[in-house]
């Protein structure tokens, strides 16, 4: 989930992101923000340090680590949907909190008195369990649409994101998805369901059937669950 924050300066952006990080992290998600600096001129370098030198001599990429941090540095500016990209790939956060990009296309949190941009999806005024409130739901309402088979078949009446949404809301369970109830192998990877393709199910099906058919007690058995802690 991408959550932006935007104002004006002074307007309380940080105080926010701030706000949201802490009450997150203590609800056990894993939270990354980006911050964005629009001053042209500005580095996180500092001329004549030995990074600063590693960058001057031609380094597209300067990682500078130490016991306490690691940073990477790039030569060029980097467009937010890259920076998305990497930071999954390094950490697959839960939410990511964006400061400032106001003109980005990504759902928004406006502070202060600042004219209202596309996709802004509150204004803050001080409202915060709101805002908690409707972050928890969409990473509810994800959870769940990633065990969904993702076909948008519409055999029980709705997309796959409209029938996540009715899972949440305990109107709808997800044994009422014709193609979930199909399926004979589901993957999950610390509580999070992982999309699988026709051809990955049935090989993994057959593997198991045929590594356990043999041993008592999976007679006639109609499920089978394996547990694997790595």
């Amino acid at each position: 989930m991408i959550l932006g924050v935007y104002g004006y300066s002074k307007s309380g952006k940080t105080a926010l992101i701030e706000a949201l990080t802490q009450r997150l992290v203590a609800d056990g998600y894993d939270i990354a923000t980006i911050k964005h600096i629009p001053y042209e001129d500005f580095t996180m370098d500092t001329k004549n340090k030995d990074t600063w030198r590693h960058k001057n001599a031609g380094a597209g990429i300067v990682v500078a680590s130490s016991p306490a941090e690691t940073v990477f540095m790039m030569r060029d500016g980097v467009q937010l949907d890259q920076i998305v990209k990497i930071l999954r790939k390094i950490s697959e956060p839960d939410v990511i909190l964006v400061e400032g990009y106001k003109n980005e296309n990504i759902p928004k949190i406006a502070v202060g008195k600042i004219e209202e941009r596309p996709n802004t999806i509150f204004r803050y005024e001080d409202d915060l369990e709101e805002i908690l409130q409707h972050i928890r739901r969409t990473l509810g309402i994800e959870k769940i649409h990633k065990q969904l088979p993702g076909t948008d078949c519409k055999k029980c009446g709705f997309d796959c994101r409209k029938m996540a949404e009715l899972i949440y809301a305990q109107e709808r369970a997800l044994e009422d998805c014709p193609s979930f109830s199909q399926l004979q192998v589901f993957l999950e990877a610390d509580g999070e369901g992982i999309p699988l393709g026709h051809f990955t199910r049935e090989m993994i099906a057959n593997i198991i059937d045929g590594m356990v058919s043999s041993l008592k007690g999976t007679d006639g058995a109609k499920e089978l669950k394996i547990t694997l802690r790595r």
